[in-house]
């Protein structure tokens, strides 16, 4: 069994990392199975529409109707109806969520099977009160992987490269800390400046694949900071949401950031301090690239709060990061469409009603977001690119894509992937 963990996005939290103590497949007759070798941490708001893998395990053949889930642990950095960053320790109000498998899941001899947990940040926090709670709340799915689709079957992990070769690259996650090998083959695509060869282990990649009928991984894609070359013990870095800008004379001097994924050497505190200089470098992830953003579109003149970015860089006397290279990140957005999409397929335009409590509301009054679609655009579950321009105002949506200023210095979202938000979500 591969178990993954996804999580539907809530607008003001900049960062939710969970500690999952307990995964176990219940049988009819109550009996429980272990799929969780040991406590993960998983850091849920980066992930929207993207699945993690966390485990694979040996099950035992049977049939198994609903899966507990125990959380030990929750620490949350979001935005407060002040416009503050706060970061804080959420009391668990019930450790453990029992989750129906509909249908259930029969596992038989031979047969590799795929279990996804999608927690649903905006009904498992509170952030109402003084005192703020997590109350899992998690959607489950189980099937046998050569039944599910290819969007079903599609992972991503970001980490550091343990092992490299023409056939494999092997990463362990940033996030959890779990090693994962993906096989590569003649499909697989690298940045155009990247071969296999060019790699080094200790590098910072991300590796997109998909889930094969066996259980193994396959990378589909495969980007690289600092292109492919290994990181040093004295640098830092992450992934995360831009909260604040210095700039002068038109030009970001410095920024803080809260990672959501840390690499290297990287501070503990929640919020990093990063310095440009005329030396650090801008780019776009191999992903950005293939889902149809222009190599050059990100320079230092689009850095602005509320953006998804990766950093890499050697830490200061000050506990600042100086900046090498910085890149344009994914990030998960949900909202409401203002009107139905217009356009023809695959080129939609789309405008999202956001929650007033978004960080991009807060940050930079961005009420309503323009987006896009292209021919990469991937849609999630049931709907199509035909059902979304049949999409009505007021249909909640959930978007994974890169949000840029545009040539008008308006802000724009290009949508790798979307999914309708359901009524029981």
């Amino acid at each position: 069994m591969v178990v993954t963990v996804g999580d539907a996005p809530l607008n003001n939290i900049l960062s939710a990392k969970v500690t999952i103590s307990g995964i176990a497949l219940v049988d009819s007759g109550g009996n429980s199975v272990t799929v969780l070798s040991k406590p993960r941490t998983i850091e849920l708001s980066s992930l929207g529409a993207i699945q993690e893998p966390i485990e694979t395990e040996n099950v035992a053949a049977g049939s198994y109707s609903s899966v507990d889930v125990t959380v030990s642990a929750a620490t949350v950095t979001y935005v407060d109806p002040n416009g503050q960053v706060v970061t804080g320790n959420a009391s668990i109000t019930s450790a453990t969520d029992t989750v129906p498998l509909n249908p259930g899941l029969t596992v038989v001899q031979g047969q590799d099977v795929h279990l996804s947990l999608n927690f649903n940040l905006a009904q498992s926090f509170d952030l109402s009160g003084s005192a703020l709670t997590f109350t899992p709340s998690i959607a489950s799915a189980a099937a046998a992987i050569e039944q599910e689709s290819e969007t079903e079957r599609e992972v991503e992990v970001t980490g550091v490269v343990e092992a490299i070769s023409q056939t494999s690259i092997t990463v362990q996650s940033a996030d959890s800390g779990v090693q994962f090998t993906f096989a590569i083959n003649s499909s697989t695509r690298l940045s155009a400046s990247l071969s296999a060869n060019g790699i080094q282990q200790g590098s910072i990649v991300t590796v997109h694949g998909t889930m094969q009928p066996d259980g193994s991984l396959l990378a589909t894609m495969i980007s690289a900071e600092m292109e492919g070359h290994a990181m040093s013990n004295s640098q830092s870095g992450g992934r995360g949401i831009v909260t604040a800008v210095t700039s002068s004379g038109g030009m970001v001097e410095s920024f803080t950031f809260v990672a959501r994924e840390d690499f290297g050497d990287a501070s503990s505190s929640p919020q990093m301090n990063v310095l440009l200089s005329s030396s650090t470098t801008y780019g776009m992830s191999e992903e950005a690239i293939q889902d149809g953003i222009p190599s050059t579109a990100f320079t230092n003149g689009e850095i602005f709060p509320g953006q998804s970015v990766e950093v890499i860089g050697s830490a200061t006397s000050s506990g600042s990061i100086a900046a090498q290279e910085i890149d344009l990140a994914p990030e998960s957005l949900s909202g409401t469409l203002t009107a139905s999409p217009q356009g023809a397929a695959p080129d939609y335009n789309f405008a999202l009603q956001l929650p007033a409590s978004s960080f991009l509301t807060m940050y930079d009054s961005i009420a309503t977001l323009n987006g896009t679609t292209n021919a990469q655009t991937q849609y999630d579950d049931s709907l199509t690119a035909s059902g979304f321009a049949s999409l009505v105002s007021g249909t909640p949506l959930e978007v994974h894509g890169y949000l840029l200023l545009d040539s008008t210095n308006n802000y724009s979202l290009t949508a790798g992937d979307i999914s309708q938000v359901k009524a029981d979500n």
